[in-house]
């Protein structure tokens, strides 16, 4: 803001500086006409004495303006580099606050970045609580299978001991059954009458039958409680190790979380951090934006100066006896309040006449009231173009230049000098050259009352044939086109224009007789034209080639039966051309 205040101050100044200086140039300028004036003796109540001693005293005048434009400028010039040094601040400041906008770009970055890996980490958060809530599922499935287990465990070892102790009894009651078999077959062998002993030794081996299955019975289901015993244990030892990794688990998805909360505290910060960078660059870029268009105005007014500067060093005195033997001087146009004051002598070149005309109804009659006391001279736009004559006519310029090139303003210059023989004077028209206050430039080219011009071609005598024609052999086809060209600040469109009927093959005396005649309708009679052109249609190439014209002031038509006589393009009546 500062370093601002310090620029707009050094515009305040050199704009000030500038000021004055074109001030001391104004009046330098005044008084060097007024020392002109003296010097040319225009006042007949002062002798030379008293001439030469004004013409001194305003010379030195002269010189101390110059003197105290010298000295502004030379302030203008410390300011502008006073203005300088702010705006390579201002430079270092765009430097400083682009690499702001880097920072904030790069802070911007990573918070897209970390914003990603925040959505990344919910996702696979919400993944991991689904996978935990099946891990607990599991774990409380893995408990209650591991209490069955224990329980199963536990009545399979109870079973496994009353199988043990069965198959022990077994194993005693089989002993004993042996040892009472051993004896009764001791005792049978003493015996000599067996059949009661048979029947105790077929009993007593049903005995032994049954105490073997049963062994059998209780071998087979100790065998099927241990298998269920290890089953037991297996599936014991795989539920602890579920509950281990469960256990991990949920510890590592504890871990997570924190990581993300972390994570989340982190985004919003270099989000928030973001934020103020991106702001701080918007109002950094808007302070360059602003600084760059001073800067450039500033540029700008030193390039001016500096030119302002070299030209007022290539100025030199006109000598006395060259501006008494010079009758028009050019000034440069500026505006209108300062080209009225300018003596009569003064001259103005424009080569932007119809910007000038298009400007309205003001700018129109401003160029009018100059020209009724200066002179002004109109320039073609490049050396290949001119411009509609009748327009700077119009407005009352004297000198409007062309350039030689066939083309229809050719043939309205040439025939409105033909009037006077060709001589290049023609007086201009009364509107244009009294100073009656007041009147309004309608009034004084009688738009209310436009004049109705009626044209009707009959025919043509010893047409030529064109000259762009490449055969001399082949036929022609003539037809005229009538165009109105009006002076007047109502009419810059297209002029209105009409051609006849094309007659085939005869150029000798072709005869049209066209039922409708052209009709024309002209704001500005003092100053408009009406251009007869005869053309050479093909129907081959679909092309009109130019035999003759011949252009006519409508001041100068007359009622009736008229012969037109034709010009070529160099306004010439010689050869063919001479009875067209």
């Amino acid at each position: 803001d500062a370093e601002q205040e310090q620029l707009k101050l050094s515009q305040d100044a050199v704009d000030a500086a500038r000021e004055r200086a074109d001030t001391c140039v104004e009046k330098a300028d005044q008084l060097t006409d007024q020392i002109r004036m003296v010097k040319s003796n225009e006042d007949p109540d002062l002798s030379i004495e008293e001439s030469s001693l004004i013409a001194s005293q305003k010379t030195k005048e002269r010189k101390d303006h110059i003197k105290e434009m010298e000295d502004a400028l030379t302030e203008k010039l410390a300011r502008e580099a006073s203005a300088r040094k702010v705006a390579s601040k201002i430079d270092e400041t765009r430097r400083k606050v682009d690499l702001q906008a880097k920072v904030a770009a790069s802070a911007r970055r990573n918070y897209d970045h970390s914003t990603s890996i925040a959505d990344h980490l919910e996702e696979h958060a919400l993944e991991e609580r689904e996978a935990a809530n099946l891990r607990q599922l599991a774990r409380e499935r893995a408990t209650t299978v591991l209490l069955t287990s224990d329980e199963v465990l536990l009545s399979t070892e109870a079973q496994l001991a009353e199988a043990q102790k069965g198959a022990a009894e077994a194993s005693e009651a089989a002993r004993a059954s042996r040892e009472k078999a051993d004896r009764l077959a001791r005792e049978a062998d003493n015996v000599q009458h067996l059949e009661p002993f048979q029947v105790e030794v077929e009993m007593a081996t049903e005995i032994r039958d049954q105490a073997l299955a049963i062994y059998e019975s209780s071998k087979t289901s100790r065998d099927e409680a241990s298998e269920r015993a290890a089953e037991a244990k297996r599936v014991h030892e795989s539920n602890c190790i579920n509950l281990a990794n469960l256990e991990r688990d949920a510890m590592a998805e504890l871990l997570q979380k924190q990581s993300q909360d972390q994570a989340e505290l982190l985004a919003i910060s270099s989000c928030e951090n973001a934020r103020a960078l991106q702001d701080r660059a918007g109002e950094q870029r808007t302070k360059y934006i602003e600084l760059n268009g001073i800067a450039s105005d500033k540029s700008a007014a030193l390039i001016l100066a500096t030119r302002y500067r070299e030209k007022s060093k290539r100025v030199q005195p006109i000598s006395e006896g060259l501006a008494n033997l010079t009758l028009l001087h050019s000034c440069k146009f500026r505006n209108w309040a300062k080209s009225s004051k300018f003596p009569c002598y003064s001259v103005h070149a424009w080569t932007d006449v119809i910007d000038k005309a298009e400007g309205g109804k003001e700018e129109w009659t401003q160029f009018v009231e100059f020209n009724k006391r200066h002179f002004s001279r109109t320039i073609p736009p490049s050396s290949t173009k001119n411009n509609n004559p009748l327009l700077p006519w119009a407005m009352g310029c004297q000198f409007v230049s062309l350039n030689f090139t066939r083309n229809k303003y050719m043939l309205l210059n040439d025939g409105r000098f033909r009037v006077g023989g060709s001589t290049g004077y023609v007086l201009k028209p009364e509107y244009l050259c009294t100073n009656k206050p007041g009147v309004d430039i309608d009034d004084s080219l009688n738009c209310c009352n436009p004049k109705k011009i009626t044209v009707r071609v009959l025919s043509g005598s010893c047409l030529p044939k064109s000259l762009d024609k490449k055969s001399s052999f082949s036929s022609y086809n003539p037809f005229v086109r009538v165009t109105l060209y009006d002076g007047s600040p109502a009419t810059l469109l297209p002029s209105p224009s009409y051609n006849t009927h094309v007659v085939k093959g005869n150029g000798l005396n072709p005869v049209w007789l066209d039922k409708e005649a052209a009709i024309f309708s002209c704001l500005n009679p003092s100053v408009g034209m009406i251009l007869f052109s005869v053309y050479d249609h093909s129907h081959e190439t679909k092309t009109d080639l130019f035999i003759g014209a011949s252009a006519i002031p409508v001041s100068c038509l007359r009622e009736g039966y008229r012969c037109v006589s034709l010009y070529d393009s160099n306004n010439s009546r010689s050869g063919p051309m001479k009875f067209a």
